[in-house]
């Protein structure tokens, strides 16, 4: 019998998004959910997106009914949200188990994936179980930083026990490890896909555009990019005249860049905040570069993978990223490193690519061939199905 996957997370298309009012999602993370339905769906497996469809409620008693659209091609049911405290929480809890019940005829042919070890799952974990469906954790992110005996940290902790537990088609791992955070068995690593687009880079302009997008907050090094900026403009260097800055998204750090782009001083800043995916593709094929800067010391250097580096990479983008997680693994010499986490070290890295753009190209064209051989669906596409379906040797 073919086989039927079903993930669960809180993917949201553009459209959606701006229907229910929400700007608290993580586009990162639709992305990722997407691109696998996807994924599966190259390989003849009948997968389909259910997903919260929430944000963070705002009081007002609306309720949004289900709607089931198409993402790239793969069937997205988006459940109903409801903006009221607790009973908002109470609906998301319960809303994925109703349809599950509708297709228990087809459990044991079936497997749900969870993206990610959220305590708002388990009635549907242990419903899923109950019903006979297979169960595999995508597991994304570790919980590190939290308190022991801090509510967040009961929590993750209840809810790595109840995961390790019932799901017994083992976990995708989005790095290494994540590994040592599962007591799962069997895993594999999946970083990710590659789009099917052609690259659409061009080196020939006579000015570099380095694009970064996504949150822009410490924990992702957006404050060093704006240092970095800043110190480049106190250079007052016609080598920055070379060079343009365009930063998509939203967050704590928004702010610097809006102030860098009030500024006409070279290199030029280009701030768009939160844009649609759309958008955000038409930025990328305009780039030569794109930045990945995760502090190293941080608290998510190898807790998780920074998808944004198959994206950027598989777009024929240069990579500047930090050596986090497994990243160098994937990308290997097809990428440049900040061994320096400091402003300066970064300046020195762009500053190189500005001078250097033709070798600067070399290095974007070995990156994208890097990340196709490890992750373009022709290759990682049977091996993702056969272990989420069960059909692993």
């Amino acid at each position: 019998m073919r086989c039927r996957v079903i993930i669960l997370g809180n993917a949201l298309d553009d459209a959606t998004r701006i229907e229910r009012g929400i700007s608290t999602d993580s586009p990162a993370a639709a992305r990722k959910i997407f691109m696998l339905a996807r994924l599966l769906r190259s390989t003849r497996v009948r997968a389909v997106v259910v997903s919260l469809g929430r944000g963070r409620q705002d009081g007002s008693g609306r309720l949004y009914s289900r709607s089931v659209r198409r993402v790239g091609g793969a069937p997205v049911v988006y459940l109903r949200f409801l903006n009221l405290p607790i009973l908002s929480k109470l609906l998301s809890a319960v809303e994925p188990i109703a349809f599950l019940w509708r297709g228990r005829k087809r459990a044991r042919s079936s497997t749900v994936v969870f993206y990610n070890r959220m305590a708002g799952y388990i009635p549907t974990l242990v419903a899923a179980s109950i019903l006979g469906y297979r169960k595999v954790l995508d597991l994304e992110d570790g919980e590190v930083g939290l308190a022991p005996f801090s509510a967040a940290g009961l929590g993750a902790h209840i809810s790595r026990r109840v995961f390790d537990r019932l799901c017994n088609g083992g976990a995708l791992l989005a790095c290494s490890a994540l590994a040592e955070m599962t007591g799962l068995s069997p895993t594999l690593c999946y970083y990710g896909t590659v789009g099917d687009s052609k690259p659409g880079v061009t080196w020939g302009a006579d000015v570099v555009t380095v694009l970064l997008g996504g949150t822009l907050a410490p924990s992702t090094g957006a404050p060093l990019l704006a240092a970095a900026i800043r110190m480049a403009r106190a250079e007052r260097s016609d080598v920055w005249r070379r060079m343009r800055f365009v930063v998509c998204g939203y967050g704590e750090s928004a702010g610097d860049f809006r102030a860098l782009a009030a500024s006409d001083a070279s290199p030029s800043v280009q701030f768009l905040g939160r844009t649609t995916d759309a958008q955000y593709r038409s930025e990328l094929e305009r780039a030569q570069v794109g930045l990945a800067l995760k502090p190293a010391g941080g608290i998510l250097a190898n807790s998780t993978f920074p998808s944004k580096v198959i994206e950027l990479a598989g777009a024929g983008v240069l990579v500047v990223t930090t050596d986090i997680s497994d990243v160098r693994q994937v990308l290997g010499t097809g990428a440049l490193y900040l061994a320096d986490e400091r402003a300066e070290g970064l300046a020195e890295i762009l500053r190189w690519i500005a001078v250097n753009p033709t070798h600067a190209e070399s290095l974007a064209l070995k990156g994208m061939s890097a990340v196709n051989d490890a992750c373009a669906p022709a290759v990682i596409g049977p091996r993702v199905s056969a272990f989420v379906c069960g059909r692993m040797a």
